[in-house]
């Protein structure tokens, strides 16, 4: 018989409700091969911001496999379909889905989706809504290896051309509204948060610990966590903060992720954190 676990409350009722949702689809559509299911992100640990955060559920399939992801990727369209017409839909939309297998889970390989960061938010603060919880068997991601997916993301998501473009000149980023300004500030410092202390980078977290004592663009950080909250009251004074001050953020939490890059088991890895900086250092 499939252990069921107790339903806790998360975070958030819309959340809650959307990832319960999701998790009714997931049984639906993968029947026997789901095996677990858990609410992670904000939703679970806290700071959830229903203007600007993800809904994050982690599935444990019995196999990390084509098949399964195609099928994951139907759960999340059907229930971001099943809200199409409610006023939670921009919030739906917002559903991302983490997975894998508990043997890769176990070894800590990186099968399906499953970034270090998230298992590691997993393993921490994880709040199981389905089946049996076998995470203390699971590998904890090393401080070395938090801090190369760190990189890897950073070496990707900010090298695309919109996304230097927007950087160089962000004038326009605060009419985009709070989500994606927010997550634009917040996130080279939750990067280096991580690989600094080798802790989770939770929004609050990191912005805590960057501005205190403050570092170069704190203005700007502790505004973000402001707007993550509350939104964006005075679109021209953002802007013009950001104007100021986002570029050098970049290049101060670019510049510091390189050297521990270079200090890490994979020096090479920093050698496109170094193209980057060069890139955005040409406008600075």
């Amino acid at each position: 018989m499939r252990h069921r676990s107790p339903q806790p409350e998360l975070s958030d009722p819309i959340g809650q409700e959307i990832v319960r949702t999701a998790l009714v689809q997931a049984k639906e559509l993968l029947d026997e091969r789901l095996l677990a299911a858990f609410a992670i992100g904000s939703l679970a640990h806290g700071g959830f911001a229903p203007l600007v955060s993800d809904v994050d559920l982690a599935l444990v399939v019995d196999h990390a496999d084509v098949a399964a992801a195609a099928v994951i990727d139907a759960v999340r369209q059907e229930t971001i379909r099943h809200y199409a017409d409610s006023p939670h839909r921009a919030l739906a939309a917002r559903l991302s889905i983490f997975w894998s297998d508990w043997e890769s889970l176990a070894d800590g390989t990186e099968a399906g989706r499953f970034p270090a960061t998230d298992r590691l938010d997993l393993l921490d603060s994880g709040v199981p809504l389905y089946g049996a919880d076998r995470r203390p068997g699971c590998a904890r991601p090393s401080r070395d290896e938090l801090l190369l997916d760190s990189a890897a993301f950073a070496a990707t998501r900010f090298a695309g051309p919109a996304y230097v473009q927007a950087l160089k000149h962000p004038e326009g980023l605060a009419a985009e509204g709070a989500r994606n300004v927010t997550k634009t500030v917040l996130f080279p410092v939750r990067l280096l948060y991580t690989a600094a202390t080798g802790l989770l980078g939770r929004n609050a977290d990191a912005a805590r610990w960057y501005t205190a004592p403050p570092q170069p663009s704190s203005d700007l950080v502790a505004a973000a966590g402001r707007w993550r909250a509350d939104g964006i009251d005075d679109s021209a004074a953002a802007g013009e903060l950001l104007q100021r001050e986002l570029l050098p953020l970049y290049l101060h939490c670019l510049d510091r992720l390189r050297d521990h890059t270079a200090r890490s088991s994979r020096p090479e890895l920093a050698a496109p954190l170094a193209q980057l900086l060069a890139s955005l250092g040409s406008a600075a």
